[in-house]
């Protein structure tokens, strides 16, 4: 009895060291570490750290099953702390009880702002910009036809040829413009949100935070504002955007000939 007494213990010292190592410092300076690195314009996505510490809570749970109640109030003071500092940074709300939560939406919404704001952030910043470009070309194609001062097209030119709508041949040579005119809209949370992730995801985190600031001009067109960074920016955005609006092009010539 005794015997089993101290063997207790020692699993609970076990238990409690492998624990310490998911404190407050470790996270801050994980994720700080991070944030400083997630402008990667030419450069894979960096890990998803959220899932990084699931598979570690998911190893010491099936290792110690019978200390599932710390480990399980562990991961979610972890998720919520990784939510926390990511709030900070970019001047959110977080709307909900923390404690309400679902133990899986915690994870789900930490992994998710993690990829969002951190892990992917470049990548879904020059998403939006193709996305915002490509959904507004209309528009953006009447502003640039009755501008004097911009560059117009030529039809024989053969970079032209490649685009069936003309409003993206015009786009495309006239895309600095057009991308540094976007510096000063006004673009909510929500509108970056829905074109980050599905509808169904976007609705939530939009249900669950607030922009306390400006984060689209605070966060993301100071990419393009800043003489640091505008160079690799543009860069990247005319390169995807000329490969998904060739993709388009492609897209409509193969309806057409079906039509036929």
């Amino acid at each position: 009895m005794q015997n089993n007494f101290f063997g207790s213990i020692d699993t609970d010292a076990a238990i409690g060291n492998i624990l310490s190592n998911f404190d407050s410092a470790y996270i801050i300076h994980s994720i700080e570490n991070s944030l400083s690195m997630k402008f990667r314009p030419f450069e894979d996505p960096m890990p998803n750290f959220v899932d990084i510490l699931e598979r570690q809570f998911n190893l010491i749970l099936e290792s110690s099953p019978d200390y599932r109640d710390q480990i399980t109030l562990t991961r979610s003071q972890t998720y919520k702390e990784v939510i926390e500092i990511i709030c900070r940074y970019y001047n959110l709300q977080f709307n909900a009880a923390y404690e309400t939560l679902d133990p899986m939406e915690q994870y789900g919404i930490a992994r998710s702002m993690y990829d969002i704001f951190v892990a992917r952030f470049t990548n879904y910043m020059i998403d939006f910009f193709i996305y915002y470009i490509i959904n507004n070309s209309d528009s953006i194609y009447q502003y640039l036809i009755h501008d004097d001062t911009i560059k117009k097209y030529k039809d024989r030119d053969p970079n032209t040829r490649v685009y069936i709508d003309p409003k993206f041949a015009l786009i495309h040579q006239n895309l600095n413009t057009v991308i540094l005119n976007m510096t000063s809209y006004d673009v909510s949370l929500e509108q970056l949100l829905f074109s980050f992730v599905d509808a169904k995801a976007a609705t939530r985190l939009n249900e669950l935070l607030t922009d306390g600031g400006d984060i689209y001009k605070n966060h993301y067109a100071i990419y393009i504002k800043d003489p640091r960074y505008m160079a690799s920016v543009l860069t990247v955005i005319k390169l995807k955007l000329q490969s998904r609006t060739k993709q388009i092009a492609n897209i409509n010539t193969n309806m057409d000939i079906k039509g036929e």
